[in-house]
């Protein structure tokens, strides 16, 4: 299992370096010792960035075993360019191909063009992304099916276009899941409001803020699910 946790450490890639006029980070916390979460950046040449975050149903090593097959099918058709919808329609057919019994992926795949500031969004069953403007919460509207259960699936494409200073947190469900002793859970509105409250921040300390009221929401209780956060700010 730390070999596994290693690879996995390998696996997942940091935000580019390049400047895609976006501020960027990512992390994940595992609820065991590998995560089925993930997150990948998928670079389009130099116009045009393609951003994931998936989480894989169940957790544990089978969960990151399927997870690490969603990557190599990520990048083995960022190439080709492919849209948000058309990514997600592909994925679903190879997952499909590939199925692994009881599993199944939510993920939500964003391509990035800087000179439009737009960003083209196909969701397959993740939470809806939160946009910050101007001090104002408000959840993209982009939904879908999972990905790995059912032949056929179509996906839709919603356009956003970004502000300078817009704040974009992509998310897994362990996040809104996070219960404390009470047995109550994180929720949006939690997470709304320290998105809010840190958006002027560095994107680091933004995550930094999230993770850190969860733990303190949580109150000592385990973490019941894999929590991934990814936090953008146009510049």
């Amino acid at each position: 299992l730390q070999a596994a946790k290693r690879i996995q450490g390998a696996l997942i890639r940091p935000a580019p370096s390049e400047d895609y006029e976006l501020d960027m980070a990512a992390r994940y916390i595992s609820a065991r010792e590998v995560c089925g979460d993930l997150y990948e950046f998928l670079r389009y040449g130099p116009q045009q960035l393609g951003i994931a975050l998936a989480d894989v149903s169940g957790k544990g090593t089978a969960a990151a075993l399927y997870g690490a097959v969603a990557i190599g099918i990520l990048r083995s058709l960022a190439p080709q360019k492919p849209s948000a919808p058309e990514m997600l329609t592909v994925l679903n057919r190879m997952l499909l191909e590939r199925q692994i019994e009881g599993h199944f992926i939510t993920l939500t795949y964003g391509i990035w063009q800087p000179k439009s500031r737009t960003l083209h969004l196909a969701n397959a069953g993740m939470p809806l992304p939160i946009l910050i403007r101007k001090g104002q919460a408000q959840q993209i509207r982009v939904e879908g099916v999972p990905l790995g259960l059912l032949d056929h699936a179509g996906y839709q494409e919603t356009a956003v276009t970004l502000e300078k200073g817009d704040v974009l947190a992509l998310f897994s469900d362990g996040l809104l899941e996070a219960a404390n002793p009470q047995h109550e859970e994180f929720g949006h509105r939690r997470l709304e409001k320290v998105l809010r409250g840190h958006a002027l921040q560095p994107v680091e300390e933004i995550l930094e803020a999230v993770f850190a009221e969860i733990t303190r929401f949580e109150r000592g209780r385990p973490r019941r699910d894999d929590q991934t956060l990814l936090v953008a700010r146009v510049h």
